[in-house]
């Protein structure tokens, strides 16, 4: 009997995997129903997050996305959308079928999309989902930055070049600690894996591009995260 997925769970089961394949993790649920997992991929950022299914009890799958940056799927305008894909996209059918252990994707491999497993039968870890899981993300990892043109559309997108540079200045105000004097969203404790001097840099680099009542926790946190994953990235 399968067990019901959650994201302690699915951790657990990636995670030496996702390790042993160069990423470094970093907790940040924001972006995705799991911590999300970061390579340098040149002088590009491959953020790989995952999502669980709200439909299937113990199905996940992940999403790779591109960028100068790691905000998680910033899309719109003059963003290439295929730097926010899954794994199945980046496979051909041949690959999908000799990879996938999901019933459905074996006997549609192009029209269903590629989810893996937790559990076996019998509750315990899917060691062949697994198997499978790390096998799709090996292959398809390199394929992003691969994508015919896919990085010069990167650097010529404006909405990402101003992404790059807003979480710059973040990094910078982080670093100086040239915050500014009224500070309200900030978290109650200081957190081990998000120190709160970015949350601080965050904030005061938003109140100066943004009116105070388009501010909010969730954004504060968003950006404190994508600066700290830039900037410890960088200094790996």
């Amino acid at each position: 009997m399968n067990m019901k997925l959650n994201k302690s769970k699915l951790l657990k089961f990636v995670r030496k995997s996702m390790i042993e394949l160069g990423y470094v993790e970093f907790e940040h649920p924001e972006v995705s129903d799991a911590n999300v997992f970061v390579k340098k991929e040149g002088e590009l950022f491959l953020t790989l997050g995952f999502t669980i299914s709200r439909f299937y009890d113990d199905a996940f799958t992940a999403n790779f996305y591109l960028a100068r940056t790691t905000t998680w799927a910033l899309g719109g305008l003059d963003v290439p959308s295929n730097n926010y894909l899954r794994p199945g996209k980046l496979m051909s059918e041949k690959e999908r079928l000799e990879i996938t252990v999901d019933p459905n994707c074996k006997k549609n491999p192009l029209d269903t999309d590629m989810w893996w497993n937790a559990f076996d039968a019998e509750g315990n870890y899917d060691m062949a989902s697994l198997a499978s899981f790390t096998k799709a993300i090996r292959l398809t990892e390199g394929r992003m930055a691969r994508q015919p043109g896919i990085i010069e559309k990167i650097y010529a997108s404006t909405r990402l070049e101003e992404c790059y540079d807003f979480i710059n200045r973040v990094i910078d105000v982080a670093l100086t600690e040239n915050f500014c004097k009224y500070q309200e969203f900030l978290p109650k404790a200081d957190k081990k894996t998000l120190p709160l001097k970015w949350f601080k840099a965050a904030e005061t680099v938003i109140r100066s591009e943004y009116p105070i009542k388009s501010i909010n926790n969730h954004s504060v946190k968003a950006v404190a995260g994508d600066a700290f994953r830039v900037y410890t990235m960088r200094n790996l």
